[in-house]
């Protein structure tokens, strides 16, 4: 049965997620917290392999890690190439370089409380706290990626650590968004939410790119075909990389971080290939039918989807039994700083919709960009308000602003066993206290200007 290999795994998390949307649908209480089907299966797939494993197997999961972790680290490039893709037509120009600035600020408190930790309570390496960062900020599949490459310095458990922070911050901005809801809800008078469901509160309009083409299959061809050749030139950039640094020494160092923001090259090649057909257009040539935005959505969709499901699948008993109590503290930490910070930023920064910005940007920041939608859709359920907008178009001006900061994350790890490691350690400490601290005082100064109205 070797044929069958890697797509068992496809099928398990396409079952897992079944059940998973199965027990919301039908279990009383389920559908009162916001958490994702996607993770809600990889929960369920993770408890049965965790208890029955050991039993059957005698091993800690019945999961091949590795296997599980390729998946979710090409699901995380191909639904980022999707995104990046789609057009944007729309010409209101909104000013979001301040929710860009708060979210990049949030990335910073984060890795601060995870380096603190470490250096008070936890002797280990630094990036196993900087990885909370990443975790919440940026969901399972980069933290995953990231993690993975700190392997070694982590004693094999980097990919496994980012993946947990990542399932962490999801509950408790599920959780504890459900409970600010509730609060909001209470004191504006409104009726707050009985359940909390995955269907859109807004109608799609199905392009049809040709009169011939009334099947809609014939769009996603096109689409993945678009999606497969970027993704290819990836891996031709990643393969010379390899060729050029290898894989030890110095260089062997960026190709690694080449290879773990295969991510960033296919939005890089994305957005290069939509110049393209700008450049197309703007000649009269017929290219439009290349990009539907409905399709790249839904194909976004199904990636991040299979990204959750499979990343939580990573985790193990021989993990946990080491890293379980900083795990839960620094997650714990992390996710109260972030609740209170956005808090206290939401008031002075935005003269309109506070409760919506807090509740949102809570949501996408311990969760991703869907927790925080179906947070914000508690409060303001046919998305009226700009916030919805506002916050992606803010995270696309927050990963510009925080390419300073990654390079600060790679500090630690860039010095691992070099003499004066515990130096850099703390310059990078130092390097995220300035990130906060000074986004913090330019949002407050531009707060206070009424700049955001």
């Amino acid at each position: 049965m070797q044929e069958w290999g890697t797509i068992l795994y496809f099928l398990l998390i396409g079952v897992l997620m079944f059940v998973a949307k199965a027990l919301k649908t039908w279990v009383p209480g389920l559908n009162k917290v916001v958490i994702p089907t996607a993770l809600l299966g990889g929960f369920i797939g993770l408890v049965i392999s965790l208890v029955f494993a050991p039993i059957i197997t005698g091993e800690d999961t019945f999961i091949d890690v590795d296997a599980m972790g390729y998946i979710v680290y090409h699901a995380l490039a191909i639904g980022f190439i999707a995104l990046a893709l789609k057009r944007d037509d729309s010409k209101i120009k909104k000013k979001i370089w301040s929710t860009g600035m708060l979210i990049t600020s949030t990335y910073a408190l984060q890795a601060i409380i995870g380096i603190l930790l470490v250096f008070i309570f936890f002797n280990n390496f630094v990036g196993s706290g900087m990885l909370v960062a990443l975790g919440f900020g940026q969901g399972p599949g980069l933290a995953l990626s990231i993690g993975k490459m700190w392997n070694d310095m982590l004693g094999g458990n980097g990919m496994t650590l980012g993946v947990s922070y990542a399932f962490l911050g999801f509950v408790f901005g599920g959780t504890v968004g459900v409970l600010f809801i509730n609060l909001i809800s209470k004191k504006k008078g409104l009726n707050k939410p009985k359940k909390y469901d995955e269907i859109s509160t807004n109608t799609t309009t199905v392009e049809i790119d040709t009169i011939k083409e009334v099947s809609i299959l014939d769009g996603i061809t096109t689409q993945g075909i678009i999606i497969s050749i970027i993704y290819a030139l990836v891996y031709l950039i990643l393969l010379g990389a390899h060729a050029l640094f290898g894989e030890t020494g110095v260089g062997g160092t960026v190709f690694g971080i080449l290879k773990g923001f295969n991510f960033i090259i296919g939005i890089l090649i994305a957005l290069l290939y939509k110049r393209i057909l700008r450049r197309f257009e703007q000649k009269g040539k017929r290219v439009r039918f290349l990009t539907n935005n409905y399709i790249l959505s839904n194909i976004a969709s199904v990636a991040f989807n299979v990204m959750i499901a499979g990343s939580v699948l990573t985790i193990t008993l021989d993990f946990l039994a080491s890293y379980g109590i900083q795990l839960i503290v620094t997650a714990a930490l992390a996710g109260t700083a972030t609740l209170f910070y956005l808090k206290f930023m939401t008031k002075r920064i935005y003269v309109n919709y506070q409760d919506e910005y807090f509740i949102g940007l809570f949501g996408m920041l311990t969760g991703v960009a869907s927790t925080g939608i179906a947070l914000l859709k508690g409060v303001d359920p046919n998305l009226e308000t700009p916030v919805a907008e506002e916050m992606v178009l803010g995270s696309g001006t927050a990963i510009t602003m925080a390419l300073p900061l990654f390079g600060i994350l790679f500090i630690p790890s860039l010095t691992y066993g070099s003499a004066n490691e515990v130096l850099w350690n703390w310059i990078a400490l130092l390097g995220c206290l300035l990130y906060t601290t000074i986004f913090a005082v330019i949002l407050l100064i531009r707060g206070k200007r009424g700049v955001n109205v």
